[in-house]
């Protein structure tokens, strides 16, 4: 089992939301200590914006050839907003 906990952000994070690409490496990846942590992580930018929708961190699916272990999304108020990318 791995030590860390690798997420990626999906482009819908940096569309509706004050996060930006800037804030990131080049491949929008953050490794925390546990899926916890990753969901804490969630849950406080959350608070950033939540008039306008939510974050959310899906399990990536088992086929996922990435070494990601989730991703994280954004789900505006009213609806998803598809990935140009999935």
């Amino acid at each position: 089992m791995s030590e860390t906990y690798l997420v990626a952000l999906k482009d819908t994070v940096f569309q509706d939301t004050p996060l930006t690409e800037n804030e990131f490496n080049d491949d929008r990846q953050i490794e925390f200590s546990s899926e916890a942590a990753a969901e804490e992580w969630v849950a406080e930018k959350n608070k950033l914006h939540d008039n306008l929708g939510e974050l959310t961190l899906h399990d990536a699916h088992p086929n996922d050839k990435s070494d990601v272990e989730a991703y994280v999304v954004f789900q505006p108020k009213g609806g998803w907003v598809p990935d140009p990318d999935a």
